[in-house]
């Protein structure tokens, strides 16, 4: 079993507009987007990896959110909850949130 790549990562901006800003100076090119009734936020993609800024909404956060594709999901899912860790999956992935309050999305690939 082993992590082939990385998905995405997810950045809680607790000014949007702001952190929108920031990153379009640094040159990446963001997009609008909303994924059905979710939070409107922005993406870019980053040498295969999508980068997506979203708005803090007064939820606690770690700020962060990774998603990693792996080659075995059964596998992790078995090594994680062997941890004591609790797993939501949806058909081929997984979320489980790391011991720092991380979530982390898991994707078979």
């Amino acid at each position: 079993m082993s992590v082939r790549g990385l998905a995405y990562v997810v950045l809680r901006c607790a000014d949007l507009e702001r952190s929108r800003r920031f990153y379009e100076s640094i040159g990446l090119q963001l997009v609008a987007e909303q994924h059905g009734k979710g939070a409107q936020h922005y993406s870019a993609e980053i040498g295969g990896v999508v980068l997506e800024l979203y708005p803090l909404s007064g939820r606690p956060t770690s700020g962060l959110r990774l998603g990693l594709v792996v080659s075995d999901l059964a596998g992790v899912i078995e090594s994680v909850k062997a941890l004591g860790m609790t797993v939501s999956r949806a058909d081929a992935s997984a979320t489980v949130v790391d011991p720092d309050g991380h979530q982390i999305a898991l994707e078979q690939g």
